[in-house]
């Protein structure tokens, strides 16, 4: 077999959404030929686990977790410990406020630390990739962004042992709108190592087309061939095997929430609610499965307190494709950010349920577009309203999805890219 030196920090039993793309790659690239042999973090403060995820990944995929001590309270406090604290079915996203001597240390700290706070890895995650080298002799390797240190480690890498090298993006770089942005002059430093990583790299794929050309603009006035994307992916068999789950909702919102996301739509439900309990009727029943923000969690316990709202906290993978197999409906709702599109949209759109989009344009629109049983709306509560009978209507559709947003089929392109990498050795 050929062998992949998979570089992605955030990978089971890390649970959450960044560990499932290449998780999914993990799984089924042996299936083609190739052998993964993944670095990552041994733990990760504050971030759930997800131990089914390793169950899912064939005996071939070697793992390396190595220790990663986050430059910070809670990383130290956590490296103090001898096993991490699962989140288990914790609502919010984050714990108590930082004091403000605490806050101003953090924001002095994360903008001068380049790329991000992961830079603190090198030290113990480079000796053990020079020992995988000498032992496993990889033919190629494959980084992931965010966190940054991936692709700092894929350009080391590319300039010491001549490796072809696959960048992946998740996320977009120096182009973040939300976390720490670095200062001056370091701010120049970090866009030159983007720059880099972008000229480099032998192929870079990208999450969405809006990520794609956010991320080619920089080095190139038309697109090159080597910018590919791969966007959203469901695992099929993992998701066929999976029974629906008990306690079924007639609306289901899963994955993160905060204060960027629409939320009239909670509104909306409300007095359709309200309507339905005057009238005699029964509530209609909605579940919120993941991590939700602070100030969002204040907002939806006024809701909740109704009756007709339920917070379920973090799920594993497991869990939260039952709940959407068990949903009469589904909710997706999306912050404005043309080029973003969340993993989940897969396993929406492979489930059959009708779909509640209270989303802006860019690439999620143009993906959902293309299927029927996806009703939009817009952030506004008389709109949805409108729309949220037909929606109870609507009937469950055949599952099927096309070859490019399948997690096989995915695994199958990045095989093919490594063949083709291997040739022009």
């Amino acid at each position: 077999m050929k062998k992949l030196l998979l570089i992605s920090p955030y990978f089971p039993p890390l649970g959450g959404s960044g560990v499932f793309r290449l998780h999914r790659w993990a799984k089924y690239l042996p299936e083609f030929g190739i052998q993964p042999i993944v670095v990552h973090f041994d733990r990760l403060p504050g971030e759930p686990l997800d131990e089914s995820l390793l169950k899912e990944l064939p005996e071939t995929v070697i793992r390396y977790p190595v220790r990663y001590i986050e430059p910070s309270g809670r990383g130290i406090r956590a490296c103090l410990k001898k096993s991490q604290t699962d989140l288990g079915r914790s609502i919010s996203s984050a714990g108590a406020e930082q004091r403000g001597s605490r806050k101003l240390f953090a924001r002095v700290r994360d903008s001068v630390l380049i790329p991000d706070l992961s830079i603190a890895w090198i030290f113990f995650v480079a000796p053990r990739i020079r020992g995988i080298f000498r032992e496993h002799h990889p033919d190629v390797v494959l980084t992931t962004y965010s966190p940054g240190i991936s692709n700092i480690l894929g350009l080391w890498l590319k300039r010491s042992y001549q490796i072809p090298w696959i960048a992946d993006f998740r996320d977009p770089w120096t182009d973040a709108v939300r976390g720490p942005k670095a200062i001056f002059p370091l701010s120049l430093l970090n866009k030159a190592l983007e720059r880099k990583t972008l000229a480099n790299a032998d192929y870079i794929t990208a999450y969405s087309d809006g990520l794609s050309e956010m991320l080619w603009k920089k080095i190139s006035a038309t697109k090159l061939e080597k910018f590919i994307t791969l966007g959203p992916a469901v695992d099929i068999a993992k998701f066929d095997q999976v029974s629906g789950a008990e306690t079924a909702f007639d609306l289901v919102y899963t994955g993160a929430l905060d204060r960027d996301y629409p939320c009239e739509v909670f509104s909306a439900l409300s007095a359709l609610n309200q309507k339905l309990v005057s009238s005699g009727g029964k509530n209609f029943r909605v579940g919120i499965a993941g991590k939700i923000a602070p100030e969002c969690v204040k907002f939806l316990q006024s809701f909740q307190s109704e009756g007709w709202l339920f917070l379920l906290g973090y799920l594993s993978h497991l869990e939260t494709i039952s709940l959407i197999k068990s949903a009469r409906a589904l909710l997706l709702l999306h912050p404005e950010k043309d080029w973003w599109v969340p993993g989940k949209v897969a396993e929406y759109l492979y489930s059959g349920k009708p779909i509640l989009a209270v989303v802006g344009q860019g690439d999620i629109r143009k993906i959902l577009g293309r299927f029927d049983r996806v009703v939009f709306a817009k952030d506004d509560k008389e709109e949805i309203l409108s729309v949220l009978w037909g929606i109870l209507s609507m009937k469950e559709s055949e599952r099927i999805l096309p070859e490019e947003f399948t997690a096989r089929g995915q695994a199958g392109k990045i095989a093919g890219l490594i063949e083709s990498l291997i040739k022009k050795v």
